[in-house]
């Protein structure tokens, strides 16, 4: 894998790169489960599936799907690749959550959720419009967190 991932990086375009990296993660995932990630892996993996959700509808879409299950390793992620504005917006919404506690079970979830948008929907509304604001590149700063740590890849 690590070859597939050094060779993905050697893309000139930075949306390709990325897309063969998570094509590659995403693979692995599949084959024998998240679990079975590295710390690095599960990086890409979470900053990919955050991006893929607030594509398709901001983070009502991101606490909806199988992702919104792997929050906290999301905030970690974003940690990681020195993601602060994003990082800050996301953790203002797990805060939201009873001890913030995000339901690993999807029903639970989109429940507690829904409940929590009804609540606090301009306020998520707010945070939804200052990701797109945001001026972080995330695939870039992804880029250069596996390149800092190729040898995590496996």
């Amino acid at each position: 894998m690590n070859m597939e991932i050094q060779a993905a990086l050697d893309v000139a375009d930075e949306t390709d790169s990325f897309l063969q990296i998570t094509d590659v993660i995403y693979d692995k995932e599949a084959e024998l489960g998240y679990d079975a990630l590295t710390d690095a892996e599960k990086t890409v993996f979470c900053v990919d599936g955050l991006l893929r959700e607030m594509e398709n509808g901001g983070f009502v879409q991101f606490f909806h799907h199988e992702v919104g299950a792997h929050a906290e390793d999301t905030l970690e992620a974003l940690e990681r690749i020195k993601a602060k504005e994003t990082h800050t917006l996301l953790d203002r919404l797990v805060a939201f959550f009873d001890d913030r506690h995000v339901p690993q079970d999807e029903d639970e979830r989109i429940a507690r959720f829904d409940q929590i948008e009804s609540e606090y929907a301009d306020d998520i509304a707010e945070i939804d419009d200052r990701f797109y604001d945001c001026s972080e590149n995330l695939v870039g700063l992804t880029l250069k967190f596996v390149s800092r740590n190729l040898r995590d890849f496996h």
